[in-house]
């Protein structure tokens, strides 16, 4: 499944049409390639978590790589320039967009008029906040056995820290019960840079928000992607 030039072909593009039609206001794509290995996420396309929508002078430079491993999941990898990332919460479920985290929302049906979309925050002791539905209340934890499977790694360096997220096959499936992830599968997902709470406070995303107030949970500000092999 690997093809050579992928750096050429699966580079981000902020100007190129809607790719999902419907009600979708973003331009922003990104092409995620099916691998056979995880060594070959290192060779994946890198988007950069860049855009500052609501201002502010702490900019941490983040960016990150998707892969998408067959019979496994996706693999998100994500880095952050960052020295010593606030990092209070050490449980699953903890709200850890207080501390500074990184974030990965995916909706695997943006056909639909009012999709379900899955959101994954993180911070740097490896604690995950992971929650799906069809807006920013309500929201649903996933269950034991959706979880399984599920895995956040992080480290922290001297100067950066990174998180390694599987998101496995069987979740997805789970709350997506006809999705087939094939070569051309289509689907929207935005990453996020956040510390929500005082001190060094910022908001930043990979496709641009258009909004008065820090809000991550539009999906139709998600970029569109698509599986490559």
């Amino acid at each position: 499944m690997w093809k050579s030039g992928w750096m050429l072909l699966g580079a981000s593009n902020r100007t190129s049409r809607n790719i999902i039609g419907g009600s979708y206001m973003t331009t922003t794509t990104y092409d995620v390639h099916i691998i056979s290995t995880l060594d070959d996420l290192s060779r994946c396309h890198t988007f950069s978590v860049d855009q500052f929508n609501w201002g502010g002078d702490y900019r941490p430079t983040t960016c990150g790589r998707l892969g998408y491993l067959p019979d496994t999941g996706f693999i998100l990898d994500m880095t952050c320039q960052e020295a010593d990332p606030c990092r209070t919460y050490l449980h699953d479920g903890d709200p850890v967009y207080l501390d500074s985290a990184m974030e990965a929302f995916f909706c695997f049906a943006p056909e639909e008029e009012k999709p379900c979309y899955l959101n994954f925050e993180m911070n740097a002791n490896g604690a995950m906040l992971a929650c799906y539905g069809r807006s920013r209340q309500n929201r649903m934890p996933f269950s034991v056995e959706h979880r399984q499977g599920l895995l956040c790694q992080a480290n922290v360096l001297q100067d950066s820290w990174n998180i390694r997220l599987t998101l496995p096959l069987t979740l997805i499936e789970a709350i997506y019960p006809n999705i087939s992830l094939e070569d051309g599968r289509r689907f929207t997902c935005n990453f996020y840079k956040i510390k929500e709470s005082e001190g060094l406070t910022h908001f930043a995303s990979f496709a641009p928000i258009q909004a008065p107030e820090p809000d991550f949970h539009l999906p139709e500000y998600f970029a569109c992607a698509r599986l490559l092999s």
